[in-house]
């Protein structure tokens, strides 16, 4: 790039002086100064310049020293001789004269006649501005390209995204639900909308480690954006100010889009039948990763090895996933919407709602009373639901394919399976609730799915305790389900007590086994330090006790939707948000946020 010091000094000059004769009173020569919007005089002699006045000139000389303007002339306050240059001089040129002269101001001649004049200020402005265009000019040309692929990316996901809710807005329709019909669709056309923009301003291309975990998250913060719409539209919060609801319009699509499962809405019963499904379809879209599956379809396998870490688990390739998430979990979603709907046969949508919520591990219940004890059937056909969706993709789809080894998911399951199995008996005793209702609520929270209908503000806290270490503990790696995941634990277990690792981890380096063992522990922190100081904050915010603050936050942050009822439509907007910043964080297992900031981590 050219020193700006190189150039023709033309590229410099200013318009901004008047020609006005020496013998010109002050006076009227200000008011010729204010016509043109000057701030300079170059002071003549039948034509010629003979000297400068300035604004400066004109304050020191004649108004600090009370003189009469109308009678002043402006040869007399002139700086004299006038100092100028050609217009084939260089800025390094000018400027070496006004350092000699001690001047900030030179008039540019060319034929005898003022072109232009050129300043001190202008200079230094412009050497500055090549400086700082050099130094950053490579960087903001990196920068833009990748700005430009990270939005071609994100628009291609977030019109996906569009075609996807197109199905509930349709329901709406068919179902003559006009006003949740026109919030979904409104939703719709405003994906398809930001699709098309994000495509034109960028291109589709590989991703890096960074621009994927900011990829996946922004891209989940726009879909619960525009996932609001339908429920500002429909409005079950009532009569609250349009701040406010759209604040718990956006916790509830967040909370949908993360399968959290955490509500305000108390009685979705009394929503439409149509917005009812969009809740939990809404779940069922992100919680089988659809996002992943888009990335996979369209960038090589091997840019995408790079994410194993903030996927988790044993990362199955594009094909193997397209055919555990389109058929297996199909057919999982199928067969328990008929074994649902065969336990009372009264709404098929509600049985649709449930089991796509249950099989994401989401916990949006089409009904305040819909999982109970008054249907036994039911809870055992959302418990299997729930353990599914807690089980690695990669274990489904060795049921139906013998291509994986089966011995690394096995010690998973049977690791999970077993804390499962521990955890009721324990819980029986510690709270004395039924066994069959502390069963299913064990694993509710161990798959941080989120159903419950045992009021939880009212057991004892060690009983609180133990569903928040199972809901930190979360699922299997690779899985709908949150937490912290069994498989994590695990490898600091076997790294700590030096155990032959390569059952859970595959047979992998030792840098990329201490690598993994390094972003495990960072995770397991992060989980306990942001589970303690966002129960901390909600408690002081919501003035409530610290047992039940840190249950609502840890099941925001593990995605798990258990909650003591403590989050409604007129709790302070802060808490709403921390939650919120909770569930986006725990989505990603919070290691995705960690790659966006910490360069070591993607290394």
């Amino acid at each position: 790039m050219e020193n700006a010091l190189d150039r023709p000094v033309t590229s410099f000059v200013s318009r901004q002086f008047v020609l006005i004769d020496g013998e010109i009173d002050v006076a009227k020569a200000v008011e010729t100064m204010q016509t043109r919007n000057s701030d300079t005089i170059i002071v003549t002699r039948r034509g010629a310049p003979i000297g400068i006045v300035t604004d400066s000139d004109i304050l020191d000389k004649v108004v600090q020293t009370g003189g009469d303007s109308d009678r002043i002339l402006l040869k007399t306050i002139m700086t004299s001789p006038v100092i100028t240059a050609s217009p084939k001089a260089t800025a390094r040129e000018v400027l070496g004269l006004m350092r000699f002269y001690k001047i900030k101001r030179i008039p540019i001649i060319e034929d005898d006649k003022v072109v232009g004049i050129v300043t001190q200020r202008v200079l230094a402005d412009s050497i500055r501005t090549s400086v700082l265009e050099r130094t950053f000019r490579k960087y903001r040309s990196a920068v833009r390209d990748q700005l430009k692929t990270l939005l071609g990316n994100m628009g291609l996901v977030i019109q996906f995204a569009g075609i996807l809710l197109v199905f509930p807005a349709l329901l709406g329709a068919f179902t003559g639900q006009t006003e949740s019909a026109a919030g979904v669709f409104i939703a719709v056309v405003g994906l398809f909308a930001t699709g098309f923009i994000l495509n034109t301003y960028g291109e589709r291309g590989p991703l890096n480690l960074k621009q994927s975990s900011i990829l996946v998250v922004s891209s989940f913060l726009l879909l619960g954006l525009f996932g609001s719409i339908p429920y500002m539209y429909v409005n079950p919060f009532g009569n609250i100010p349009l701040d406010a609801l759209f604040v718990n319009s956006f916790f509830e699509s967040i909370s949908g889009f993360t399968t959290i499962g955490l509500s305000m809405i108390f009685f979705p019963e009394n929503l439409p039948d149509s917005l009812n499904f969009y809740r939990s379809y809404t779940q069922w879209v992100g919680g089988l990763s659809f996002i992943y599956l888009i990335m996979m379809l369209f960038y090589p396998e091997q840019k995408l090895n790079a994410m194993k870490s903030m996927l988790g688990g044993t990362m199955l390739r594009f094909k193997q996933l397209l055919i555990t998430i389109s058929i297996i979990f199909t057919i999982y979603t199928a067969v328990l919407i008929l074994l649902a709907y065969s336990t009372d046969g009264t709404n098929f949508i509600y049985d649709t709602a449930l089991i796509f919520a249950t099989v994401t591990t989401g916990g949006f219940s089409p009904s305040s009373t819909f999982v109970s004890m008054d249907n036994i059937p039911r809870l055992f056909v959302v418990g299997a639901g729930m353990i599914i969706g807690a089980l690695p993709f990669a274990f489904h789809y060795s049921i139906f394919f013998k291509e994986l080894r089966r011995k690394r998911l096995g010690t998973e399951v049977l690791i999970y399976a077993m804390v499962l199995v521990a955890a009721v008996p324990v819980f029986i005793a510690l709270s004395g609730a039924d066994p069959l209702a502390a069963a299913f609520h064990i694993v509710s929270a161990s798959t941080t799915s989120g159903f419950q209908f045992l009021d939880l503000t009212t057991i004892p806290i060690a009983s609180k305790v133990m569903l928040i270490m199972l809901m930190l503990l979360g699922g299997t790696a690779f899985s709908t389900a949150g937490g912290i995941k069994v498989s994590r634990l695990y490898l600091v277990y076997q790294k700590i007590t030096k155990k032959d690792i390569t059952d859970i981890a595959g047979s992998i380096s030792t840098r990329a086994m201490d690598k993994a063992f390094y972003e495990s522990m960072i995770v397991i922190g992060a989980y306990i330090a942001i589970a303690l100081v966002t129960g901390l904050a909600i408690g002081a915010l919501e003035d409530i006790t610290f047992d039940n603050a840190l249950f609502e936050a840890t099941s925001a942050l593990t995605t798990s939707g258990l909650s003591t009822y403590l989050i409604a439509v007129d709790s302070d907007i802060l808490s709403k948000f921390i939650l919120i910043a909770n569930m986006v964080s725990g989505r990603f297992e919070i290691i995705a946020i960690m790659y966006i900031f910490i360069a070591r981590l993607r290394r």
